[in-house]
């Protein structure tokens, strides 16, 4: 259903519907890093340490002293089929909301996070280069709809809307140009 506005608050709207989108987007991407297919898995606390945050975050905490992993032996033998590994993401839950044109850093707090990006195991780069921009320019190519059509809502030029020019006809059933109406849709 199509829901009438002000055209007045598109910009509102808009800024809105990007701040939603890049919080879709950091959500995503931090969901396909935490997992067997992205990142190297051997104890599981690699892949289960992506965060983001407006700073770079900090290769600060030791597998050793986070519950459970602290109590997983690591195999180190690159195969990844450790049946004791978990994977349970620890920092989505709590990233902030970020707003708009804001610097978004996502990371990974594992002291260990160096070695595990260059390991063989690790899908990282290949995701970064092919998944991430994929990801980017579907939830970034999606524009409003805008239309404008004809109910005698009053936002021709006048004395109180100065900042509305609308002049002209409509074209098709928009055609009666003694009343105004302006619409505009989100998907």
């Amino acid at each position: 259903m199509v829901k009438g506005r002000s055209i007045e608050n598109i910009e509102k709207d808009l800024i809105g519907n990007l701040e939603r989108d890049l919080n879709t987007l950091v959500r995503v991407v931090l969901t396909d890093l935490s997992t067997k297919r992205n990142s190297p898995v051997d104890t599981g606390f690699f892949v289960s340490s992506w965060t983001a945050s407006t700073q770079r975050p900090r290769p600060d905490e030791a597998r050793e002293s986070v519950a459970p992993w602290s109590n997983i032996k690591p195999r180190r033998r690159g195969d990844q089929s450790n049946p004791q590994a978990v994977i349970e993401p620890r920092f989505i839950d709590s990233i902030p909301n970020f707003k708009p044109f804001s610097k978004v850093f996502i990371g990974n707090r594992s002291q260990y996070a160096a070695r595990a990006l260059a390991s063989p195991n690790s899908q990282i780069p290949q995701y970064v280069q092919g998944e991430l921009r994929r990801l980017i320019n579907t939830v970034f190519t999606e524009k409003p709809k805008l239309g404008i059509a004809a109910f005698g809502t009053g936002v021709r030029g006048s004395e109180e809307n100065l900042n509305v020019r609308f002049k002209g006809k409509g074209i098709g059933q928009f055609s009666d140009s003694s009343s105004v109406f302006v619409d505009y849709e989100t998907p």
